[in-house]
């Protein structure tokens, strides 16, 4: 997301500072984009110090992400999601920043008991990734309450477009290899943006957000997860009727893989907790977000998923 955020913002008029890691293989794009680099570690709290001189707004998207659940225990997001969050809120703080944007994600949720789940909904974090990011949202709301920093929280869904290389890039390479099965024959509403909408949302929570609360960043409907197959087959140019497993063996071939896996010491493709938050319905309401932000997703998601499969085809990543 940090390219297409910084673009928009460049087209805007605003002045940029983007923090990057020193192994970061996104830092020649952000150059060209006119952005001012900072190589910098947000879990070494000595580095950055004077990142947010002269900065009037902090927008935090530095995070460890689900897909690393595998690779990553409790303690590595921890150091990176929560501690990390905290040390560039110090810093924002020191700073005097007017306004500090935190974008979280829905895993923090985890699977609602709500339909729709909205920002009040009860959370319960259904995976080592969602309690980090449940636990960042608590630290965030406190500075606010505390109010030493004004501070606003955004929770996306699965964010997918051009250059992002996370869930939807793994799933047009399952459909390319014919992997993407059909999950038993519940709907499995799965929530998602483009990442045009997500940085419109995460701008306008910028600029109108009420300190101290959270928005829910998603499209107005959730996509039945077959359809999303079907949209990807249709870009590949893949005719192909895909292979039916009931969700109790969906389930067993999970933890197989994570067995298997873990023990070659790589990443599975698809764990259990995986499969259990696909076979739920996933329905967020972003009346909040409507109201209070004039959030208004415009992509359609055929559309979108369609071109981004069509990128990747282009860029060689499938």
């Amino acid at each position: 997301m940090g390219p297409c955020l910084v673009h928009k913002l460049q087209s805007l008029g605003h002045y940029t500072r983007c923090l990057v890691r020193s192994t970061s293989n996104k830092k020649e794009e952000l150059e060209k984009l006119g952005a001012e680099l900072i190589t910098a570690d947000i879990t070494r709290a000595e580095t950055l110090q004077g990142t947010a001189d002269n900065i009037d707004v902090v927008l935090h998207l530095a995070t460890l992400g689900h897909m690393n659940n595998f690779v990553a225990g409790e303690k590595m997001f921890e150091e990176v999601n929560v501690q990390g969050t905290r040390n560039m809120m110090e810093e924002a703080i020191r700073a005097r920043v007017n306004r500090f944007v935190y974008c979280s994600s829905v895993a923090a949720m985890g699977i609602p008991s709500e339909v729709p789940a909205t920002e009040k909904t009860v959370c319960n974090p259904h995976h080592a990734y969602g309690r980090s990011k449940l636990k960042a949202e608590q630290n965030v709301l406190k500075q606010n309450d505390d109010k030493k920093l004004h501070t606003v929280i955004i929770r996306f869904s699965m964010v997918y477009g051009q250059g992002d290389k996370r869930d939807m890039l793994k799933l047009t390479r399952l459909a390319q290899k014919g992997l993407f099965p059909k999950i038993g024959h519940r709907p499995k509403l799965t929530p998602l943006i483009h990442v045009k909408d997500a940085v419109q949302g995460l701008l306008l929570a910028a600029a109108k957000g009420r300190p101290g609360e959270i928005y829910l960043i998603t499209n107005q409907q959730s996509e039945p997860f077959d359809q999303l197959r079907k949209i990807i087959q249709d870009a590949l140019g893949i005719r192909r009727i895909p292979l039916y497993i009931p969700e109790w063996g969906a389930l067993a071939a999970a933890i197989v893989l994570e067995k298997l896996f873990s023990f070659l010491g790589k990443v599975p493709p698809v764990s259990r907790k995986n499969i259990e938050s696909t076979l739920a319905d996933r329905i967020f309401s972003i009346e909040k977000a409507q109201k209070e932000l004039n959030f208004a997703p415009q992509i359609d998601p055929e559309q979108g998923l369609k071109e981004t499969v069509l990128w990747y085809k282009k860029k060689g990543w499938v």
